[in-house]
This record gives C-alpha cells, structure tokens and sequence, in this order.
C-alpha cells in the first residue's frame, strides 16, 4: 500500500473504540468450537486485523493470537482492549499490498495452528498463508462477492472475488472443508453478498 493508504485507514480507525465493533463475525462463532485443534496453548493469526474483534473473541476463548494490520491506530486500540483484559495479543504491524506484490513479508514457517482473513480480499495471500499455518490446522475467511445484487460491501470491484474464485484459489494449498456463497449481514446493516470458506491444511 501507499503511504496516503495507510495514511487513510488510520484515519477511518481514528475515534472509534475497539470495542464498538466487539462482535465477531458468525462464521467463526460457528466453526471454532468445531475446530479439531491438538495443542494445549493454540496460536492463530488474524489477519488485516482492523479493530480487532476477531483477535479479542479468539483471545477470550483461550487463543494466543498474532494481529495484523496496516494501521497503527487500529493495532493501538486493540492493544489496549487486550491489556485490559489480560489477553494474549501481539499486535503487528504489517502491510500486505505492498508495491511490488512480491515484497510481501512471509510469515514464519507453520507458525498458527488458525488464520482468521475477514472480508479482506487478497488471493495471492492465501499460498503464504498456507505455508504459515501447521499441518492439520485451519483456514477461516469470508470474503466479498461480485454479484449483481443489490448490498453492502466496497464498490471497487478489485475487492471482491468472482464466484467460484476464492475456492478454487484456496483449494491448491488446502483441503475445503465447507464452502458457501452467501447473503450475510454487512456494515451499517446492509445485507452483503459473500463466500465464506473453511479449509485445513492437509498432512495432520
């Protein structure tokens, strides 16, 4: 991303407590009790964090999590939401469209056991996500739908995926699951358009 990104998500983030978005998304409400998950002290990645809702429900539940975002103002904010609850978040700070694409930071080697990636469409992130995650662990995203339907969700069709597209992306390093196309609540209340997807690694 450019500066003048970064620049603009701090200030989308600036002013809005992390705790005004405390709910987490459905989808990871519903799957991470059905997560087969060996290790006594799991680790995950939540990544493009934002304000982090997604990192605190996953923290509460016992998790260990690595957030990750490009604003500093969200990392901040979720920081002191996690130091008030005595949780285990590292908050990172990370830019994951940086010109050129091939810059891309890796993550450490089959470091997270779960990376959580909430409406946040990046594709050719999901390979170095893969290689991050531990054999047997998972993979929990949803993503934006190009759809002709009316809804929520970023008008620039660059952050959307075509039916079908997220699956078949993820299906080279993982095995699907469960896949879904779906109507799911969207911001300010407006019904959105997308794929939700979760995937294992294989090779437990």
């Amino acid at each position: 991303m450019s500066d003048s990104d970064r620049i603009k998500w701090d200030a989308h983030y600036r002013g809005r407590p992390c705790r005004a978005l405390a709910e987490p998304n459905p989808l990871l409400v519903e799957w991470l009790p059905r997560l087969e998950i060996d290790s006594a002290s799991p680790l995950a990645a939540d990544v493009a964090c934002g304000p982090g809702r997604h990192a605190l429900y996953l923290a509460r539940h016992g998790w260990r999590v690595d957030a990750l975002d490009i604003s500093a103002v969200a990392l901040a904010g979720l920081a002191a939401a996690a130091r008030s609850e005595s949780l285990k978040v590292t908050c990172l700070l990370r830019d994951f469209e940086p010109v050129p694409p091939a810059t891309i930071r890796p993550f450490d080697p089959e470091r997270y056991d779960l990376a959580v990636m909430m409406r946040y469409t990046n594709l050719p992130l999901i390979e170095k996500l893969a290689a991050a995650i531990r054999p047997g662990g998972y993979l929990i995203a949803e993503a934006y739908l190009k759809s002709a339907e009316p809804g929520g969700g970023p008008a620039n069709p660059a952050y959307r995926v075509a039916p079908g597209e997220f699956e078949a992306v993820a299906a080279r390093s993982f095995d699907i699951v469960a896949c879904r196309e779906a109507v799911a609540a969207g911001h300010a209340g407006r019904d959105a358009a997308v794929v939700q997807i979760i995937a294992r690694r294989p090779g437990r």
